[in-house]
């Protein structure tokens, strides 16, 4: 877990805050109270879709994806959870979960980040199944050589296997999908 990218998070999000109020303060001065609640719903959608991370038990998941959440906005990439678990009843570590997911967000970003890279859109899902939690890491369609880079750098089925957990990978033409599996207590 990186302090430094987790320091990060706190400065952003105290950035953010001052602006919102800024612009909450500005609209106003202007006598657009209609415009200040508007703005007030949206910040508040935004800030609930970021709470369901801090619902997670595990510390180190959160962190991750925080950091992850930071670190798509900075690569300007629209990062969409959809988290449907708190995860309570995982059975593997929640390092072991962190280190996982953190490796497969940073590979997902190392191919939306450069400049010629149009489509910047990922997406995670985390749900609960009756003997699993599956996290679903989304993105669009990747080169082929992407794809052997990414396999090569997403060994975490040897590391995962001591906990009866494991990795795919699906590629299409238009989506790649990274599916961790791990079971539950």
């Amino acid at each position: 877990m990186e302090i430094k990218g987790l320091l990060e998070v706190i400065q952003v999000q105290r950035h953010d805050f001052l602006n919102h109020l800024q612009v909450i303060s500005g609209l106003l001065q202007l006598n657009k109270g209609e415009r200040v609640r508007d703005y007030i719903n949206q910040v508040c959608g935004d800030y609930e879709r970021l709470s369901r991370i801090t619902r997670l038990k595990s510390p180190e998941v959160k962190a991750v994806l925080l950091i992850a959440n930071n670190e798509a906005a900075k690569c300007q990439v629209d990062f969409v959870m959809d988290i449907e678990t708190n995860m309570a009843s995982l059975a593997v570590p929640g390092q072991v979960v962190g280190a996982a997911l953190e490796r497969c967000v940073k590979q997902a970003l190392k191919f939306l980040s450069p400049p010629e890279v149009i489509d910047r859109r990922m997406s995670l899902t985390i749900s609960e199944g009756e003997r699993k939690i599956t996290v679903k890491l989304g993105f669009p369609g990747v080169p082929a050589e992407v794809v052997q880079d990414a396999q090569e750098q997403m060994v975490l089925s040897e590391a995962l296997a001591p906990y009866k957990s494991s990795t795919k990978l699906a590629v299409t033409e238009k989506e790649a999908e990274i599916y961790m599996i791990f079971p539950k207590k």
